[in-house]
């Protein structure tokens, strides 16, 4: 179907919408394709469907939390869903209903209708997937209920004429919290491999482009790193850090929790630091004052990422870095942090 003037125009400004600096967030995404598109909610989904890590962003959010109590339900029945099932059939970047694909017509009678649509009062669906590993589903989602219709020629053609644009503003997404959790660590010990990873332990991408090691892409990441990921229904936010066994080297791991999509990790061997140490102690810190200063200087964390990782109170955490800061002579923890590291050099 050819589209008229009028939403020509309007596909040429959400195009130019997508591709803005900075880069709009998923949320107004959705909300540009549901003003485009009219329909009671849109979500942007990806799913991992051998692992059932299932992230996603709703529109309007209320529906999150009926969403998440659903979520056992959706992993039991999800391969009842027949644009699923065409999705994984049908070229990327084409945009399906459900009178498009088999099986479409009779979604009503499945068990994924009555368990997963209806809790939500939903009927209809427009879906179009963008560009993503084998295995994984990645793309946006309009619905509408009941009472509505279903969705016309016309709205796939603006939604199949958007889908290489939302393609590229999925990729600077992601590209995005990676440069987050890059420039997160830039200040901190260099040596960074940095990667996206689902909770399965799956590298999907990785700066380690040469590498056909533990940390490649396509890699699978050891036990001792995997049980760090966050797994679907976890709400963290704050990156945390960590010190972990890979074979017989020691390697900090800095986990970065995004709000859809792969995990980004970041990892570095760590070195003998038996003479970081010892320069610390000649200085007049103790033990323990010690390790909390080299923790500080080799991840940067805040006291609560630093008592999390040491397994003491913050308030120990606090007391110890002012016994420092004061033998420093600083009275910052950038200060106090360079000072370390010069003494670490």
């Amino acid at each position: 179907m050819l589209l008229d003037d009028s939403d020509l125009r309007s596909v040429l400004d959400a195009a130019a919408f997508l591709a803005s600096d900075p880069v709009p967030s998923v949320e107004a995404a959705l909300e540009l394709l549901r003003t485009l598109i009219p329909c009671t909610s849109a979500s942007f989904n990806d799913m991992a469907l051998a692992s059932g890590d299932f992230r996603y962003v709703i529109v309007p959010p209320d529906e999150e939390e009926l969403a998440a109590r659903l979520k056992p339900v959706y992993d039991r029945v999800a391969q009842q869903h027949p644009l699923i099932v065409g999705a994984q059939e049908r070229p990327v970047g084409r945009a399906l209903r459900f009178c498009d694909v088999v099986g479409g017509a009779q979604i009503a009678e499945t068990e994924f209708y009555r368990e997963f649509f209806e809790p939500f009062g939903l009927r209809y669906q427009l879906v179009i997937r963008l560009p993503s590993p084998p295995d994984v589903i990645v793309g946006h989602a309009l619905n509408r209920g009941a009472s509505e219709h279903e969705f016309s020629d016309r709205d796939v053609a603006v939604l199949d004429a958007l889908g290489p644009h939302l393609a590229m503003h999925h990729r600077h997404t992601v590209d995005r919290e990676r440069e987050r959790a890059r420039s997160a660590e830039a200040d901190r010990a260099g040596g960074w491999v940095v990667m996206t990873v689902r909770s399965d332990g799956v590298v999907e991408d990785s700066s380690d482009r040469a590498s056909s090691g533990p940390f490649g892409s396509g890699a699978r990441l050891p036990a001792s790193i995997v049980e760090l990921l966050p797994s679907y229904g976890e709400a963290e936010t704050e990156p945390h850090f960590h010190d972990v066994d890979v074979g017989d080297e020691f390697w900090r791991c800095a986990v970065h929790p995004v709000p859809v999509g792969p995990t980004v990790l970041l990892v570095r061997r760590i070195g003998d630091e038996t003479g970081e140490a010892a320069a610390l102690i000649d200085l007049g810190l103790t033990p323990r004052q010690t390790e909390v200063a080299l923790e500080l200087a080799h991840t940067g964390g805040t006291n609560a990422q630093l008592a999390r990782t040491l397994q003491i109170s913050e308030g120990t955490v606090k007391k110890h870095l002012e016994t420092v800061f004061r033998v420093l002579m600083v009275d910052s923890r950038a200060a106090a942090v360079a000072a370390l590291r010069s003494i670490a050099a």
